[in-house]
């Protein structure tokens, strides 16, 4: 009987070590693949800023010349007429599908705590960016655009408040930008 024992143990123990072993690749290898999933989302992401910042460093300091020229027209003290200065208000709307990609699939939850925070710090402001110009484009369409000096005055009004605002925001989203990519980009 104890012989019996003995062979059983002796032939249990190879198949539990094999078994452990094979949850040890098995662990080591998704581990890697996380890890690669991982490096390739944040270089995505990476991609995605770069893309969005290269946006309003395009038009930004357009919107400065905006803001700037909408503040003399709305309150110049002689008539005015109608600006030439003003070529639309050119906010374009900034991609967060790298960083929805990762949330989506989960793969945002193996990067470490701080570098998530600062993620989710950026995409909120650029979000915030976005729905501010809808919000702006949804007043400025709501003018009337005529000739008369109380229209273009309004208008004028609207532009230099609004685009104060637009600019703050995007200096704003300049500094997230280099922040997030000092976090993110490969320690060399």
């Amino acid at each position: 009987m104890k012989k019996k024992i003995g062979d059983i143990l002796l032939q249990i123990i190879p198949v539990m070590i094999g078994v452990y072993l094979g949850f040890v690749i098995t662990n080591w290898a998704d581990a890697n693949k996380r890890k690669k999933e991982s490096a390739k989302m944040i270089e995505n992401i990476l991609s995605e800023i770069a893309t969005n910042k290269q946006k309003i460093e395009a038009v930004a300091g357009y919107h400065v010349m905006v803001r700037d020229s909408s503040r003399h027209y709305a309150y110049a003290q002689s008539e005015i007429k109608k600006p030439t200065f003003f070529q639309g208000t050119r906010v374009l709307p900034l991609t967060s599908s790298a960083y929805n990609t990762g949330i989506q699939t989960g793969i945002i939850n193996e990067l470490p705590l701080d570098q998530i925070q600062v993620l989710n710090q950026l995409y909120t402001f650029q979000d915030g960016y976005n729905d501010y110009s809808n919000i702006m484009m949804s007043g400025l369409v709501s003018k009337r655009f005529s000739d008369k000096e109380e229209d273009i005055r309004d208008i004028a009004m609207y532009l230099s408040l609004t685009m104060t605002d637009v600019v703050f925001k995007e200096r704003d989203l300049l500094r997230e930008y280099e922040k997030v990519i000092a976090n993110l980009a490969p320690k060399e």
